[in-house]
């Protein structure tokens, strides 16, 4: 990925030449240009580099996406997720074995975010994340649903199984030692979790989705920071 990055790079801004940096710095003033003149081609270069690092940024991102990672979180992202959900389905069909949906939904962090900004944000993100994988075993699959929405499929687990997991992630997040930036004060964190379960809630990986997906509004509706297995 780094050699791709440099390559971009190259592409972008070209081969330096030896001993000379790149950028704004080494645009020369020509004879008999204004300092005015020059002033307007220095910012025009510097507009030309921001624009070039941002498409490197998004470059970046999408390379993480291609390769199936949440660059935040660095839980798989929703597309390898959804695979992973349509062949677990398959062999759980095939084998006859419970298989469970749980989405977790990180309560007001919009609110979160305006309060206190996007950093605090994504830190509450990356922590719930760590949670999540650290309360799931290796053969399950947590990932980076979208949003404040991350999900995980729980392998050979039916609905009561995977409620006493979500309610662990639930605990586990209400103990979360996330600061405001200015003050450091604590700031509450919960989630809202939702689980679905084959064959009890549905046979297909859609079903199973807009199962959870109709307990987790419940959830939110009840109140948040609670755990609800779907309508039986």
């Amino acid at each position: 990925m780094k050699a791709r990055i440099a390559e971009m790079l190259q592409t972008f801004h070209g081969p330096a030449a030896p001993g000379k940096p790149e950028g704004a710095g080494s645009v020369r003033r020509s004879p008999g240009q204004t300092p005015l003149q020059y002033e307007k081609l220095l910012r025009e270069k510097d507009r030309e580099i921001d624009r070039l690092r941002h498409q490197l940024a998004n470059a970046e991102a999408r390379l993480q996406e291609l390769m199936g990672q949440d660059v935040l979180t660095q839980l798989p992202n929703r597309h390898i997720f959804k695979e992973h959900l349509t062949h677990s389905l398959k062999r759980a069909l095939r084998l006859g074995y419970s298989l469970s949906l749980m989405l977790i939904d990180i309560d007001h962090l919009r609110d979160i975010n305006l309060k206190y900004g996007h950093e605090v944000g994504d830190a509450v993100l990356v922590e719930v994340a760590k949670i999540l994988r650290s309360s799931v075993r290796e053969i399950d699959m947590p990932a980076r649903w979208g949003g404040e929405e991350l999900v995980t499929v729980l392998h050979e687990t039916d609905a009561d199984g995977a409620s006493v997991v979500a309610e662990r992630v639930r605990r586990r997040i209400s103990s979360l030692e996330i600061r405001e930036p200015k003050t450091g004060k604590p700031i509450k964190i919960t989630a809202s979790l939702a689980v679905a379960s084959y064959p009890q809630h549905s046979g297909d990986p859609q079903g199973l989705l807009e199962a959870a997906s109709e307990a987790l509004i419940q959830a939110k509706e009840d109140g948040c920071n609670r755990v609800l297995i779907a309508n039986r």
